[in-house]
């Protein structure tokens, strides 16, 4: 949303709450610079379009304006004449706004996971220097790996929701998606006898190759829909 429908939202709730603080439509009209015909619009709802009613529900916003009010009300009391710049208030609202929509608090989520991936991905790989166990070091590499990978995932998802990236079409059939999801079931499969035979610590390591094996059969049925219906969303 644009800064300037911001500001003439803005200048409408300023304009009317100076209106109804008992400052005369002229008076201001020359505080804010402007018409005394654009001030009546305003307090009249006829200018500042769809978002001022949007604005005038939101207690914070509505807190800042009129904080902002009562710093303009005392400069007129000294003899002020102004006009008074609102644009670095519709800069605050405009922020205030934007980071409460439910995009923005989702890319604020997705910033923090990949901040929590990467350190544990710093913490696994030191980790993995630190151990003198090859066994215990391939477990610390493996999820050092996979974080960074889930890092660089969740920078992708966020430049799709910042319109970066686009979601287009699969341009696999599902036949072949579907060849690819038997051989990574079998794989699954010819793992489950070694865990009979082996340490543990071994057992882990396997364990981790079969949760692989899962992760990928289930991606691959995912792409199986998406195909099925088309792709994504482009």
């Amino acid at each position: 949303m644009s800064l300037e429908r911001y500001l003439s939202a803005v200048r409408a709730l300023v304009a009317r709450e100076l209106v109804a603080r008992g400052l005369s439509v002229n008076e201001t009209a020359r505080l804010l610079g402007l018409t005394p015909a654009a001030v009546s619009m305003y307090v009249a709802g006829k200018r500042g379009g769809d978002l001022v009613n949007e604005l005038a529900r939101d207690e914070g916003v509505m807190a800042i304006i009129k904080s902002h009010c009562d710093a303009i009300v005392d400069m007129a009391a000294r003899g002020a004449k102004g006009p008074v710049d609102l644009t670095e208030l519709a800069k605050v609202v405009a922020r205030l706004v934007e980071q409460r929509r439910p995009e923005a608090r989702l890319e604020d989520l997705i910033r923090e996971r990949i901040r929590l991936e990467q350190e544990t991905a710093t913490r696994a790989m030191a980790y993995s220097y630190k151990t003198r166990n090859p066994l215990v070091r391939a477990l610390f590499m493996q999820i050092a790996t996979d974080s960074l990978r889930h890092a660089e995932i969740l920078t992708l998802i966020l430049d799709y929701l910042g319109g970066r990236v686009k979601a287009e079409e699969v341009d696999l059939s599902s036949e072949e998606l579907e060849k690819l999801a038997e051989e990574e079931w079998e794989m699954r499969e010819s793992l489950a006898e070694l865990y009979r035979s082996l340490s543990p610590l071994v057992r882990a390591l396997v364990l981790s190759i079969e949760l692989d094996e899962q992760k990928h059969y289930q991606l691959i049925k995912a792409l199986q829909l998406a195909a099925g219906r088309g792709g994504g969303q482009a």
